[in-house]
């Protein structure tokens, strides 16, 4: 999608929409479906997105048994959702989001996605990164090394 077109401030407001829309079928309906394209920023446990995800994204299902914690912030949602037997944490940004629906489709609906805009900026990863890998190459006078091979001098 071509980001030059929507402004920051019409991001927040589509974000806020996103947000109140998936608040709205979590208290009206008892289970629904949430359509996520992939993104930069989509986090899915250990699992991440596999085979055709990749291309077209991934429905997950939303419901009191399948799942398990849930907090909607301003730039995402978080939530813990099962796969099979095993339980994934989940980030996934209301910019990727692209369609929610429930089971019997009495309510569908199709969102803008902006899927090049990471949540977090490049410049913000890169000073993360920078100041992680000076913090590595400082010598710390606290860490001391010990030899167990057991050879004598």
């Amino acid at each position: 999608m071509d980001t030059e077109t929507i402004t920051p401030e019409e991001i927040k407001i589509l974000r806020e929409y996103k947000s109140r829309l998936f608040d709205l079928h979590w208290e009206k309906f008892g289970f629904f479906y949430l359509h996520a394209l992939p993104h930069p920023s989509l986090e899915i446990g250990g699992r991440g997105l596999i085979g055709k995800e990749k291309e077209s994204g991934i429905v997950l299902a939303f419901g009191a048994t399948a799942c398990k914690d849930i907090s909607s912030q301003p730039d995402y949602l978080y939530a813990e959702l099962q796969f099979g037997f095993k339980w994934e944490k989940l980030i996934v940004p209301w910019d990727c989001v692209f369609r929610i629906f429930d089971k019997p489709h009495y309510s569908i609906t199709q969102l803008k996605v902006i899927l090049d805009e990471p949540l977090f900026p490049k410049e913000e990863k890169e000073a993360k990164k920078t100041s992680e890998i000076q913090k590595k190459n400082e010598p710390d006078s606290k860490v001391i090394e010990v030899d167990f091979t057991g050879k004598k001098k």
